[in-house]
């Protein structure tokens, strides 16, 4: 257990949040979503600490459970091989950043070109960790021998998931997050092997 603190501390918040939120009796109250949860308008209204909270909570209680083994996963994962500052840079910098794009750059961009999106999308409220999630995936993906098929293949599911039910913000930071953590690691390692 010393190995993955990260991921521990991680999973202690993600259910002192929830609990909080009343997520763990159901699903998370309008107050908390509205309170804690991140949008677009929210942001820009310079409310920069959604950035964090919006990335420990969930919708209900079946998402916060899929959420608690994929963190544990993935994060979990990526610290025992990584070491524990890597993966929360990795994983801060990658959910910050991908949250960002998504919500002032992605979400702007769909809602002027695609026709059933309109403007009301830009003060939906989300929550959830799986941006920086599929950073990390990315970034192990990047470390694995054919690692090109492997990151095709996962890109192939995220868009049947799409293609089945398409959730805006979630959706598209999945996409792009996942590309962001490969890129990311794929730097990393390239600069390690020069060095």
């Amino acid at each position: 257990m010393s190995r993955i603190p990260f991921t521990l501390l991680f999973l202690t918040i993600m259910v002192v949040a929830n609990a909080f939120a009343g997520t763990l009796s159901g699903a998370i109250s309008d107050s908390a979503l509205s309170g804690w949860g991140i949008s677009h308008l929210s942001i820009r209204q310079g409310e920069l600490y959604r950035l964090l909270t919006g990335t420990f909570l969930s919708h209900d209680f079946g998402m916060f459970l899929r959420q608690m083994v994929f963190a544990a996963t993935v994060i979990g994962m990526f610290e025992w091989t990584a070491g524990t500052r890597r993966t929360f840079a990795m994983f801060l910098s990658i959910d910050v950043i991908g949250t960002l794009l998504v919500l002032f750059v992605i979400l702007p961009i769909l809602v002027q070109v695609h026709p059933s999106i309109n403007a009301e999308a830009l003060s939906i409220y989300d929550v959830g960790m799986s941006a920086g999630g599929f950073g990390l995936i990315g970034a192990l993906v990047a470390q694995w021998k054919h690692r090109w098929i492997y990151l095709i293949a996962i890109y192939l599911a995220i868009f049947a998931k799409v293609w089945i039910s398409f959730d805006i913000i979630a959706d598209t930071a999945h996409i792009l997050c996942l590309f962001l953590g490969f890129a990311l690691q794929t730097a990393i390692s390239g600069y390690a092997t020069r060095r």
